[in-house]
Formats: structure tokens, C-alpha cells, sequence
């Protein structure tokens, strides 16, 4: 079968790969639909701080199982499926208390293991969810970045009621200002320089978009909320200069969520942190309730995966996929890979 190796910064190669067998407790899926990720961007540049090359990508996908192994339940051949991407121990400390998303050990596939880039995948079935009937593969590949944005908003306990400012309106920010208004959000300011991407925001039901190449965000923010500001600041961008504004726009006792992945090191003003009294909260990945969630949001039409989707390449163009991404990035919000 096809597999698509990332061997090196920007340098994607096919290779033949022997067909996978369901081991006890698996299931083989034929995957239909990959998403690259903003972190198979990070990969493919080789400035992911937690992915080191070689590695075949792909962490959201979905498909349609082919084979069960020993032992599984639940599941039949044909079923529509995406898979939780991550492999943890399930005992060390934060696996035994609920919070798998952090093992110490823990390991993501296409990241450190084996992804979806190439024709078939076998995965433990634990990790694989039904998906609806009435949801599309494209819209299954789009679940994994939407549950990102679920779990970032329960890590300051719950957004209902609250106002939120994101910063970028790439996928990740946008599916996560589109989950805080999702989960009760009173209002929601989304932030980028690119005028398209803050556009498809607006047309996502976000309240207010802030154009920061022309806008002074503390401003729109007082115009909008008044004194009190933001409740909630969430950083999806991954960079000094988002994180430093974070810190700056909050009022005291603001909760920062820092969503984005930072390929360098940063320096901020822990002073201010300190002085305002301010919660550095961050975020990794999900756990399954937040999953159950999305699918839930997602069918129900509360997030829209849809305007977000680009274009779609073949498995064996996955190389062009990534040209395309550099080329176009304003508009190239999920590209899609077709299995």
C-alpha cells in the first residue's frame, strides 16, 4: 500500500508499505480523508518542538473499518470511524487521574507514531469513534482540530457567560471561538491580520472580528466590553508578539489560554503576570468527553467545519498539499487529503 514519509524539511517521499493486520484488541481502518494540521505544518518545516523527522504525518482523519481483531466490540466491517490520536500508558499519575491528554508518556499518531498518510492504519480500537451517518468524511477529518478548541475552553472551567478574545482565526482559533460560542460564550472577539481569514470568522457566527495590522485591540475592547474587558484570552497563534499582547490586554485576573504551538522560545512579561494576578493556563489536545462533545456540536450544526475546508489532494500528491498551504495563507484554512 501507498505511505507517505516526511523525511525531512519540506522533502516528502512515497513508499510501499506492507498491508496492517489487526493485532487482539484492534481494528484496521482504510482511511478516506486526512487533514493537515497546523502541527504537520510545524513538522514539515522541521520547527515542531515535539516532532522529530522521519515520520509518516496525519492526526486527523477518518475512514471506514476494514478488519476487528480479537476481542473487539462495538464495532462491524464498514463502519464510518475517526480515531482520538493519542497513545498513552494509562499508568502513570495523570493517566490514573482522568487526564490521559498529558501522559507522561504519552506518544500522538502521526507525530511520534505511524499516521494517516498512507492507505491504511491500524489502531486500537479504544481510540475509535462512530461517527453519525449523516456526517460526511471531510467533516469527520475535521473533528480532532474542533475538539482542540472544546477542550481549551473547559480548561478555565467553562466559558458560559463569559467574553473571549482569540487571537488568530486560523483552524484552531476559529473552531475554538466557534466552540466558545458553542459552549455558552456571552461574546466572542476573534483577532488576525488577514482580512479573508477574519471574514470566514464573521461567517461562522463569530461576534466581532479586530483586524490587528489596523486596529489596536485594547481599544475595540473597551469599545465593545467597556471597563471590564475580556474574561478569557485564548492564544492560538503560537508566537512572542500574540502572547505578549495577551498579557497586555488583560485585566487583572484574566484567564490565558495558550493554545498555539510555539516552534521558538519566547520571552514575555512575567512581571505583568505576576502583578495582574494572571492564570498562564495551557492547553493540550482532549480527552473523550470533549470529543463527545464535538460530534455532537458539529452535527447539530453549533460548529461549522465546512467553510473551513480548502482544497483536496490524492494521498500521492500529499507533497503538493503542502506547497499549496505555503502559497495561499490566507485561504488555505484545512487542506484535505484524499485516501
Amino acid at each position: 500500500m501507498l505511505q507517505m514519509t516526511l523525511v525531512g524539511p519540506k522533502t516528502i517521499i512515497p513508499g510501499d508499505a506492507p498491508i496492517p493486520v489487526a493485532a487482539p484488541g484492534q481494528v484496521v481502518i482504510n482511511i478516506v480523508r486526512t487533514g493537515i494540521c497546523g502541527s504537520d505544518i510545524h513538522a514539515y518545516y522541521d520547527k515542531h518542538p515535539f516532532v522529530s523527522l522521519p515520520v509518516i504525518p496525519g492526526h486527523e482523519f477518518s475512514g471506514t473499518i476494514s478488519e476487528i481483531g480479537q476481542g473487539v466490540t462495538g464495532f462491524s466491517v464498514g463502519d464510518k470511524v475517526t480515531v482520538m490520536p493519542q497513545l498513552f500508558c494509562g499508568q502513570c499519575r495523570n493517566c490514573k487521574m482522568g487526564r490521559y491528554n498529558i501522559c507522561i508518556n504519552l506518544k500522538v499518531i502521526g507525530c511520534q507514531s505511524p499516521g494517516s498518510a498512507q492507505e491504511k492504519l491500524a489502531v486500537d480500537a479504544s481510540l475509535v469513534l462512530k461517527l453519525p451517518n449523516s456526517m460526511t468524511f471531510d467533516q469527520g477529518a475535521m473533528l480532532e482540530p474542533v475538539a482542540v478548541g472544546v477542550h481549551a475552553c473547559r480548561r478555565v472551567g467553562g466559558v458560559q457567560g463569559k467574553r473571549v478574545v482569540v487571537q488568530g482565526a486560523g483552524t484552531i482559533g476559529n473552531l475554538a471561538a466557534q466552540a466558545a460560542k458553542a459552549m455558552g460564550a456571552e461574546s466572542v472577539i476573534i483577532t488576525d491580520l488577514s482580512t479573508p481569514r477574519l471574514k470566514l470568522a464573521k461567517s461562522c457566527g463569530i461576534d466581532h472580528t479586530v483586524n490587528i495590522a489596523n486596529q489596536d485591540l485594547s481599544e475595540e475592547i473597551a469599545k465593545l466590553w467597556g471597563p471590564d474587558g475580556a474574561d478569557v484570552i485564548i492564544e492560538c497563534v503560537g508566537i512572542t508578539q500574540t502572547i505578549e499582547q495577551a498579557i497586555n490586554i488583560a485585566r487583572k485576573g484574566t484567564d490565558i489560554i495558550v493554545a498555539g504551538v510555539f516552534g521558538d522560545m519566547t520571552t514575555v512579561s512575567m512581571g505583568l503576570v505576576q502583578d495582574k494576578e494572571l492564570n498562564l493556563i495551557g492547553t493540550l489536545m482532549y480527552v473523550k468527553e470533549d470529543w463527545e462533545d464535538t460530534i455532537r456540536f458539529v452535527s447539530e450544526g453549533k460548529i461549522k467545519v465546512d467553510p473551513l475546508m480548502s482544497a483536496h489532494f490524492p494521498l500521492a500528491q500529499l507533497a503538493n498539499a503542502f506547497v499549496y498551504i505555503e502559497n495561499n495563507p490566507d485561504t488555505a484554512l484545512k487542506v484535505l487529503i484524499d485516501g
